[in-house]
């Protein structure tokens, strides 16, 4: 802990003509060196963004929040401790996750030491100190999510993880677990603070979005709130943010273009982790290399799931397809698709592919002779469907496209929605806050409070900009929760979003589709959010580290 600082060569990337100026490494000053002026202060506090962005946190700090929910499927083995996070078989080995706790309490060290010696004054100064809170409580907000139940499973009680405000730690005298509820307590505090420490002084528009600012604080708020159960405080900082008018919602072709983008052209970002080109280009080892491979770049092995593409496919017209990139093979063969129920391990299922061909207008396929695809319009869409076949039993529904390649016996739905910056395949900018959330966010606090209306004009919101079908009402046979949580899913998909949102509302995680979560011993196709791998083992070169640390159960 005490080579923890992080207090990089910064001099270099800021604006300063000088040749003569003398470029010494910030680890091999003195504090009162460092800290002696604003612009000592503001290369100090870079040194936390430059830990933010680095793919040993933002990697791991992806790969649990997305590949932990529904929204993905492994297409084959692999041998990257993702696995892990992926199938819930959890190990207190896995890479991925010491790496991602060492880099969020190196973050919070570097953003200790600024707090503690920069002196509040200037608006400029109070701006970066509260920059410090924000990053600060945005860290511990990510360990309590991974290391700590739920906040609505007895907070009091279960453990979170260490709270360390120090600037120098003690490596003799850590501090243990904290509880849940005090880990929370802390993260809203600085994040109160960071809010009003940044209210006087805004940076220029061009930098506005890529660091922390006070809706960016307001709107982590809302999201602690949500997580807290909090609904009305949720509201209330999700409407500060919306109120603010300092952002704007993408439409049309902007909105399906938007992983392109830099976050400063970017109305609807609130904050972004900014990657720039040709420097933090991770290429293949970029978590958009998981999910697609552009231009010969990338693994390209995670693809959309089939429950997601489901209820995407359920409004054609949707935007959010411009997020999916089915591959599909060169000429012109055209086949079917659906997944039928394997034998063993029970629920989980495989896919099932059959060449078609038209024939005067009908498609047909081969099945102990020859066989028709048959089609029904159900809201004004064209369904097709078949009544015989491998696992076939009465009508089945299937899936009509080009051949696609598989992979593993898995058709290849890349995901795109976190590459292409700037023409290149897998650099991209993480969105940590944009403005389609705090829609949701509030949607989701309405829904909980009983304002069933006001819950349907925010998700109609999201609704409209992605050009379907609002609601008028709450539609028959779901509840007004169950209308925003699916709105909330395919709007926040690929964002590290959808295993949290699973269990802090109590729901079970449903892998019943097509994927490798089903193998190795006793696989779990359903995690009810009670479950203990809802939690992860803390690294054991942590526990190791620090023995007075409580291993998960």
């Amino acid at each position: 802990m005490k080579n923890i600082y992080s207090f990089i060569a910064i001099l270099l990337a800021l604006s300063i003509s000088s040749c003569d100026i003398e470029r010494e490494p910030f680890q091999d000053l003195s504090d009162d060196k460092v800290f002696a002026d604003e612009l000592g202060i503001e290369a100090a506090a870079l040194g936390t963004y430059a830990l933010l962005k680095k793919n040993e946190f933002m990697r791991p700090y992806h790969f649990h929040g997305e590949f932990g929910g529904d929204n993905i499927a492994l297409s084959g083995s692999t041998t990257d401790h993702l696995f892990y996070m992926y199938n819930y078989q959890h190990t207190p080995t896995n890479g991925h996750l010491n790496s991602l706790w060492s880099g969020c309490y190196k973050g919070i060290v570097n953003a200790n030491k600024v707090i503690d010696k920069a002196e509040r004054g200037t608006p400029r100064l109070n701006h970066v100190i509260g920059e410090m809170h924000y990053l600060r409580a945005f860290f511990y907000f990510n360990l309590v999510n991974i290391w700590g139940r739920p906040y609505a499973q007895n907070p009091s009680q279960n453990l979170g993880v260490p709270i360390i405000l120090d600037a120098e730690p003690d490596a003799d005298n850590l501090p243990p677990r904290a509880t849940v509820k005090e880990v929370y307590d802390q993260i809203l505090t600085d994040l109160t603070s960071a809010a009003e420490l940044m209210s006087e002084f805004k940076r220029i528009d061009a930098e506005y979005n890529i660091y922390a600012s006070e809706q960016a604080a307001n709107a982590l708020l809302s999201r602690v709130y949500l997580y807290m159960e909090d609904n009305v405080k949720a509201e209330e900082y999700a409407t500060k943010v919306i109120d603010s008018k300092n952002f704007s919602l993408l439409t049309g072709s902007d909105y399906e273009t938007f992983p392109t983008m830099v976050p400063e052209k970017n109305s609807e970002i609130i904050f972004a982790c900014r990657a720039l080109k040709d420097e933090d280009d991770y290429g293949w080892y970029a978590f958009g290399g998981m999910y697609a491979t552009i231009d010969g770049v990338g693994w390209g092995e995670m693809y959309a799931s089939e429950s997601y593409r489901d209820l995407l496919d359920q409004n054609p017209s949707d935007r959010r397809h411009k997020f999916i990139d089915p591959q599909y093979e060169d000429g012109d063969e055209y086949e079917i698709t659906y997944s039928y129920e394997k034998s063993s391990p029970v629920g989980s299922k495989m896919f099932q592919m059959y060449a078609v061909t038209n024939n005067g207008g009908t498609w047909e396929y081969d099945y102990n002779g020859t066989k028709t695809v048959s089609t029904e319009m159900v809201n004004g869409n064209t369904l097709y469907f078949i009544t015989e076949g491998e696992n076939i039993s009465g009508k089945t529904y299937v899936r009509l496209t080009k051949k696609m390649p598989v992979r593993q016996g898995y058709p290849k739905y890349f995901v795109i929605k976190c590459s292409n910056q700037e023409g290149q395949p897998q650099l991209f900018s993480p969105v940590i806050s944009r403005l389609a959330e705090m829609y949701l966010n509030r949607a989701e606090a309405r829904a909980k409070t009983g304002n069933t209306s006001g819950a349907l004009e925010d998700v109609n919101v999201i609704r409209e900009r992605a050009n379907i079908d609002t609601y008028s009402d709450v539609p028959t046979g779901k509840n007004i929760l169950e209308v925003v949580l699916e709105e909330r899913r395919l709007e926040l998909a690929y964002e590290a979003h959808r295993r949290y949102d699973i269990f802090r509302n109590g729901l079970t995680l449903d892998r019943r589709y097509p994927g490798t979560h089903d193998r190795g011993a006793n696989p779990l196709l359903t995690v009810p959010a009670t479950s203990p791998r809802v939690v992860d083992f803390i690294p054991e070169a942590q526990i190791l580290a620090q023995p007075n640390l409580v291993q998960n159960p």
